[in-house]
């Protein structure tokens, strides 16, 4: 496996408002555009969403990344009153096709994966299969913001009236969403939330450098319990 495939898949997940996330044509979804009196519902109801938002203190995130060389999948519980979360990704490029385990607590974080993961950055994996290896200070900040949705979802949080635009509605699997755009036109993430009924589930779509994806984020306060793995269960591969 080629180290550049597992660093461009995983840079591809940097996120930022103005390159985030869509995939499996939800970019691309038909939207059904709403008169000026429901646009101004709909704003009322984003408004809501938003401060609704801030007061969630856990959620279920999962993520779907499409590039030319490969696609990931992400599975993540975060907790957002310790800074946490922990989950999987999942990547498949080319004859590659693994799946990582990890835990980001207290300011560190924790990855477990395959063999050709640690060889793919220089490091003999022996020591590391089966094992968490643990990642310090910025090295381990570096490694994971590639997969901190939070910082996706603080900003929408942020968002101004000014810094939105209703683009109307689309269709998912029967059920009503209200599409919106989050910051400028020619560079932006679009959010997708239920027109009706609460609102415990959004989604994040975008289209950037030519890498679809999309994050979708329900179980809003699911109960949480992200720790450090037991020390028995940590290594460091040996030096590259």
């Amino acid at each position: 496996m080629r180290r550049l495939t597992v660093l461009a898949i995983a840079a591809s997940l940097l996120l930022s408002v103005s390159a985030c996330s869509g995939s499996d044509g939800a970019v691309d979804a038909h939207v059904d555009p709403l008169s000026k009196d429901a646009e101004s519902s709909a704003m009322d109801r984003f408004s809501t969403f938003k401060d609704e938002l801030g007061g969630v203190t856990s959620y279920h995130a999962e993520g779907s990344v499409k590039a030319d060389d490969g696609t990931q999948s992400t599975d993540f519980l975060f907790d957002r009153e310790s800074s946490a979360f922990e989950g999987r990704a999942s990547i498949e490029s080319g004859s590659v096709d693994m799946t990582i385990e990890l835990v980001r607590a207290s300011s560190l974080l924790w990855i477990k994966g395959p063999q050709e993961y640690w060889e793919s950055f220089g490091y003999d994996a022996t020591p590391a299969i089966g094992k968490y290896v643990v990642f310090q200070a910025a090295q381990g900040d570096q490694v994971a913001k590639t997969y901190d949705y939070d910082r996706l979802v603080s900003t929408v949080e942020t968002m101004s009236a000014g810094e939105v635009t209703v683009e109307g509605e689309v269709d998912k699997d029967g059920t009503d969403f209200i599409r919106y755009t989050l910051g400028k036109k020619d560079k932006s993430t679009l959010i997708d939330i239920p027109a009706e009924g609460k609102m415990d589930t959004a989604t994040l779509v975008s289209r950037a450098d030519g890498v679809d994806a999309t994050v979708v984020i329900d179980d809003f306060d699911t109960d949480v319990n992200i720790s450090a793995p037991d020390p028995g269960e940590v290594t460091q591969p040996q030096g590259q």
